[in-house]
């Protein structure tokens, strides 16, 4: 709870900081922006921590590999780095970017996956 209160305060400062300066400096709006939204991602991801403790204990009990889950978790972070840069684009009103970004965050997270699909073929395959 205590960490999602700075996370809050943290962007209704920086967007108030950012509205405010776009008045008199637009190039630095972005800028105040950005970094509002770096220090929330940096408190952010104190959260992961035990939630990544919490997946690899599941997977242990279950008796899963650690590289099944591999290719999800790094598929999570690529779809949270993707919509975090393509929003950044968009607030800067460069589309064109952001639709580039979306095209390689999909491409990154499915070259991610290949390992997983490539032992659900073989699964699969074994099976018939």
């Amino acid at each position: 709870m205590d960490i999602i209160l700075r996370i809050s305060g943290i962007a209704i400062i920086g967007a108030i900081l950012a509205v405010s300066i776009k008045q008199r400096a637009p190039e630095f709006s972005m800028l105040v922006a950005l970094a509002a939204a770096g220090a929330a991602l940096a408190l952010t991801l104190s959260l992961i921590q035990p939630v990544k403790e919490f997946i690899l204990e599941l997977t242990g009990a279950a008796g899963l590999e650690t590289a099944v889950l591999g290719p999800v978790i790094k598929g999570l972070g690529i779809a949270i780095l993707t919509k975090l840069c393509s929003d950044a684009c968009l607030d800067a009103g460069e589309r064109a970017i952001s639709t580039v970004v979306e095209t390689a965050g999909a491409a990154a997270a499915v070259y991610v996956a290949l390992p997983l699909m490539s032992s659900v073929f073989r699964l699969i395959t074994s099976l018939a």
